[in-house]
This record gives structure tokens, sequence and C-alpha cells, in this order.
């Protein structure tokens, strides 16, 4: 029965276009050889965990994305903690359409706090603290911050955190307007 729940899991994730998307990629690739942790596709996770039909998402999104064209943000900052999935981090001000998107995601799609959403691109999961990890971020946010990342679409992606990470899938993408 879990597993016939989890085939259902769905999560939305908003897309880097392009060469940001493979220059993020290959931080990730390469953070994962460092650290020997999964290589996954980066993404802003908008939201997780749905227990809901592809195409009914995929229609809804339709909705979220309405008037909302592609988009340039700024890197922060990178971030770390111990929570596996926020283990490493770039993160985004919680600003412009970014939060537009999840406002109407919350509205159209899974209620949440907005007050919890912090917007961020994972870079690594599951990374341990101690030295490595900390002169890594330093590095990277040296190569990072303030950084712009151009953002173009929206995925359907069946993901959750009962899914194994490399069962990940873009299941349906939505070009924003």
């Amino acid at each position: 029965m879990a597993e016939d729940a989890a085939k259902g899991m769905h999560s939305v994730w908003l897309m880097p276009a392009g060469e940001d998307e493979l220059m993020l990629a290959a931080i990730v690739a390469e953070l994962a050889e460092r650290f020997g942790t999964p290589r996954f596709q980066p993404h802003l996770t908008l939201v997780e965990d749905r227990l809901c039909e592809e195409e009914t998402l995929a229609r809804q999104l339709v909705a979220v994305t309405a008037g909302i064209a592609p988009f340039t943000a700024t890197i922060q900052a990178i971030g770390t903690s111990d929570l596996f999935f926020r283990a490493f981090y770039a993160r985004f001000e919680k600003a412009g359409p970014v939060l537009e998107l999840k406002r109407r995601a919350i509205a159209l799609i899974a209620a949440s706090a907005i007050e919890s959403f912090m917007p961020h691109v994972s870079l690594a999961y599951g990374v341990e603290d101690g030295p490595l990890r900390q002169a890594t971020a330093r590095q990277i946010e040296a190569r990072l911050a303030g950084r712009v990342i151009r953002f173009d679409h929206i995925a359907v992606v069946r993901s959750a955190q009962s899914i194994p990470i490399e069962d990940w899938a873009v299941r349906a993408t939505i070009p924003l307007d």
C-alpha cells in the first residue's frame, strides 16, 4: 500500500534555465563526488510530497504560472544545515516572482505556511557537518554568492522523501509565460 501511494507522490519544482541548470548540475556532481552523496537535478521546490495525479497537478500549474514570465533571482548565500535535504544549498531572497509562485501554489495546490518557505536550490543532500563541509561551503559561496540565476519553467516531478532519489523523474514541464 505504501508503495502504491509513493507512485502517486509528486512535487513541483521551479527550474533553472539552460546554462544555469548546467552550471548548478556541475556543482551538484562535484559535491556528490567530494562527499559521496547522491546526484539529483538542481531545482527550487515549491510543493513537496503531494499525493495527486500528475495530470491534475500539471493543470493546476497552468494557473499558478499565469502571467509570470521567466525571471532572474540572485543567490544570497550558500548555507548548510543538519537536515538531509537541506544539507548544502544556495539561498535566494523570499521576494518577487519566487514568492508569488509559492503564494499561488499554496492557494491552488497545497496549503502551507508561507513563513516557513526558504527559497533555495540544494547543491548536496546528506552531507554531515564538519570541517570539510564548512570549508567547501566557503569555497562554493565565493563562486556563487551574488550570481544571478534565470528560472524559466516549472516541473511536475515524481518525487518524495519516500521515493529513492535515483527514481525521481520529471513528468511534465510548464513554461513560465
